[in-house]
């Protein structure tokens, strides 16, 4: 029995606390389980350029679609809060002209025409449902409803590159994050259920640096194995025992929320 089961039994689930134990066990370690005597982190969490520049189109994108922002006002907003929402982190200055451009562009070109089709569910809409006996919780970016057919769909912003070839494979290189993605709006399909009674129609992601949509319908068994792959992560964490690093160059130097303070550090992915 690991030694840490009784609290981890305890812990509130989500999407990203089962998969990023997927790819990191120490990095989970230092995130969920080490902690002072009041409870708070020994390390700080810290945040990185590409998480702080998804969280702050994510925020636009919320206001929009609860009217709270013009579209006319977005492209000014963007430009002058960016330097404030999205800090450098050591990333390099073409990165970051790359990624301000492609924002600035997505925002200043964005239409909404297709959206009079559709029944706003939800924006950012909290989930809270159970997987077996554990408890999760999520937010869905944006919840639809087609006027006609009544079918529900589940949206996800994402700011990661499109993971589909010219020829509409998936990329080799985004075959993981594709996986996982699925997985976890999969997940979130619970809520629509236990809601609404129906399952999504379909799973969708805006894909928005490249402006580019990608649709797939909801299909049973992949969201059956969803769960269970989810009821199989827990399962790992509460037997886990020695919460091994998993050390990737570019991960631990740019991406990993303990970067500066975790003991592998030095040799990460070296």
């Amino acid at each position: 029995m690991g030694e840490y089961k009784n609290k981890i039994q305890d812990m509130r689930f989500s999407f990203s606390r089962c998969h990023s134990f997927e790819g990191c066990k120490y990095e989970w370690y230092l995130n969920y389980l080490l902690k002072d005597e009041n409870g708070k982190r020994v390390y700080e969490n810290e945040q990185n350029f590409y998480a702080a520049f998804g969280h702050f189109c994510h925020e636009i994108l919320q206001k929009i679609f609860l009217l709270e922002m013009e579209l006319s006002d977005t492209v000014e907003y963007y430009k002058e809060k960016f330097d404030e929402e999205v800090q450098c982190w050591d990333i390099s200055e073409s990165t970051r002209e790359k990624y301000f451009y492609q924002g600035l562009d997505y925002f200043a070109t964005l239409e909404l025409d297709w959206l009079e089709k559709y029944k706003i569910l939800g924006v950012e809409k909290k989930c809270e449902f159970s997987i077996g006996n554990r408890n999760f919780v999520g937010y869905i970016d944006l919840l639809l409803q087609d006027k006609e057919t009544g079918g529900i769909i589940v949206v996800d912003h994402k700011s990661s590159e499109y993971p589909l070839g010219k020829k509409g494979q998936v990329l080799k290189k985004k075959k993981a994050d594709y996986e996982s993605y699925k997985k976890q709006l999969y997940i979130y399909s619970i809520q629509v259920f236990n809601e609404y009674g129906i399952y999504p129609e379909k799973i969708v992601w805006n894909y928005f640096r490249d402006k580019k949509w990608l649709e797939l319908p909801f299909i049973k068994e992949e969201y059956d194995d969803s769960l269970l792959w989810a009821n199989n992560v827990i399962d790992s964490i509460e037997e886990e025992e020695n919460f091994v690093p998993t050390m990737e160059y570019f991960y631990c130097r740019n991406l990993c929320g303990f970067r500066n303070s975790c003991d592998y550090k030095l040799m990460g992915g070296e």
